[in-house]
C-alpha cells in the first residue's frame, strides 16, 4: 500500500498547530532533523500541549516561533523576563531567541518506534539543564555520539 505525503510549509503547518493547541487539544507531530539529537532523534514523535508560564523556563522543551528561524523545537536555555534564549540539544553554536508570548507549546512525550517516555517532568529538565551546562564541552560529547550512532547504523547494514 503506498501512502501519499503532503508537504506544508513549517509557517502554515504550525499556525494550525497553535489554533489546536488555543483551542485545548494535544498535537502529536513528527520530529524533523538532528538539532535535538541525542535526546530526541529525527522521526520521532512528540506530543505538543498547551504551555503553562511555570512551563516557561530553562531545561523545558517547547516549540516557538524565534527571530532567526521561522519555528524551531528547541530547549530553553535561558529566561530573561519575558525574552527567551532557545538552544537545540544537538547545536554548539546556533541560539535563536524568542518571547515567552511566542511559545507555541510544550513537548510532553516522547514516542521512539514502541517506546514511550515524558520529557516535561522535574528529572528530564534537570538533565537537560546538566546538558545545557555542558555547552563549551559538550561538541565532544555530540562528536562521539554522532560517530557511534554512524558505526551502528553501518553495521545494521
Amino acid at each position: 500500500m503506498l501512502s501519499e505525503s503532503i508537504y506544508i510549509p513549517n509557517e502554515l503547518f504550525f499556525a494550525e498547530v497553535q489554533t489546536q493547541i488555543q483551542q485545548g487539544k494535544k498535537v502529536r507531530i513528527r520530529v524533523r532533523g538532528g538539532s535535538m539529537f541525542p535526546f530526541l532523534r529525527n522521526g520521532d514523535e512528540v506530543l505538543l500541549q498547551s504551555p503553562d508560564s511555570k512551563d516557561i523556563r530553562r531545561g523545558a522543551v517547547v516549540v516557538a516561533f524565534t527571530d532567526e528561524i521561522p519555528v524551531v523545537l528547541h530547549r530553553i536555555a535561558k529566561v530573561d523576563g519575558t525574552s527567551i534564549t532557545l538552544l537545540g540539544d544537538g547545536n554548539t553554536r546556533q541560539w535563536e531567541h524568542s518571547s515567552t508570548e511566542r511559545v507555541i507549546a510544550k513537548v510532553t512525550h516522547c514516542y521512539r518506534g514502541k517506546k514511550t517516555w515524558r520529557i516535561d517532568t522535574r528529572f528530564a529538565r534537570l538533565f537537560g539543564c546538566l546538558w545545557l551546562a555542558m555547552h563549551p564541552w559538550r561538541k565532544f560529547v555530540l562528536l562521539a555520539a554522532w560517530r557511534l550512532k554512524n558505526f551502528l547504523l553501518r553495521r545494521k547494514q
